[in-house]
């Protein structure tokens, strides 16, 4: 399958911590892209009623108590993020998110499974490629390579926004290596440190 026709979905997370198996979702976002469009329009974002919320957190991605409220448990929305899940999974350190989703589908008796791509693999083989590249992968550091601001970060829709924009114009670089097939940016991947396929 060709890039420019392959359905694609940017999704960021916020949590309680960082343990799958203890923690809780508590904002989930995912935009959708086909090809090489982004539809911003069609993405989805939602707070996630957590069963226990963690002050200690808040510092990084400045959800409080009160914010979640009025929010949904995860399995009231489970379906809803399913639905929102169209294609290969895409994120920055995607194998955290995909835990994380994986965990709490489980969790209400629905089995997840979905291909994932990291923009850190894609970005560590294209610095390899074109050289010149920035030892620091954090989404930070990808953004300022980029030269998207940094405006909003640790908001989950933000976050997917920008995962999803750094993703166009990797796969526009890519295209000018000649990777513009799926399988082709598998072997990408597979070279890199440590696969997710």
């Amino acid at each position: 399958m060709l890039l420019a026709h392959g359905m694609f979905c940017a999704v960021d997370l916020e949590t309680t911590g960082l343990n799958p198996q203890k923690d809780e979702i508590i904002a989930f976002a995912g935009i959708p892209m086909l090809g090489s469009r982004i539809t911003v329009h069609e993405g989805y974002y939602t707070l996630v009623r957590p069963e226990k919320y963690k002050l200690e957190t808040m510092k990084f991605h400045g959800i409080s108590k009160d914010d979640l409220g009025g929010a949904p448990s995860f399995a009231d929305i489970a379906q809803r993020i399913l639905d929102a899940l169209h294609g290969i999974i895409v994120g920055h350190s995607v194998e955290y998110d995909h835990e994380f989703l994986r965990e709490h589908f489980k969790r209400i008796g629905t089995r997840l499974k979905k291909e994932c791509l990291d923009i850190v693999f894609i970005e560590e083989w294209l610095g390899r490629e074109f050289g010149g590249q920035d030892p620091d992968l954090s989404l930070d550091a990808i953004m300022r390579g980029y030269g998207l601001k940094e405006s909003y970060r640790h908001n989950a829709m933000a976050d997917a926004f920008c995962v999803a924009q750094i993703f166009q114009m990797q796969m526009r670089r890519l295209a000018d290596s000649g990777i513009d097939s799926l399988w082709a940016l598998k072997q990408v991947v597979k070279s890199c440190r440590r696969p997710i396929w």
